[in-house]
């Protein structure tokens, strides 16, 4: 569960990347509104390996493993 209430995290990687070979990623929580709005994130921050500003997208989250 994510800082704030009603809220999850999400994996967000560079657009056009799979989740299993991306370069770069980082979490982000995504509001109870866009949950029940059904809709995807999708923001423009900074890669630090392609050192430039690039579209992350909302991907899955790997599974849990103690």
């Amino acid at each position: 569960m994510a800082g704030r209430r009603g809220s999850v995290l999400v994996w967000m990687i560079p657009e056009g990347e799979k989740r299993s070979s991306a370069s770069f990623h980082f979490t982000h929580p995504k509001t109870k509104s866009k949950i029940r709005k059904n809709e995807k994130l999708r923001m423009r921050k900074y890669h630090p390996g392609k050192c430039e500003h690039v579209w992350f997208v909302e991907a899955k989250m790997p599974p849990h493993t103690k």
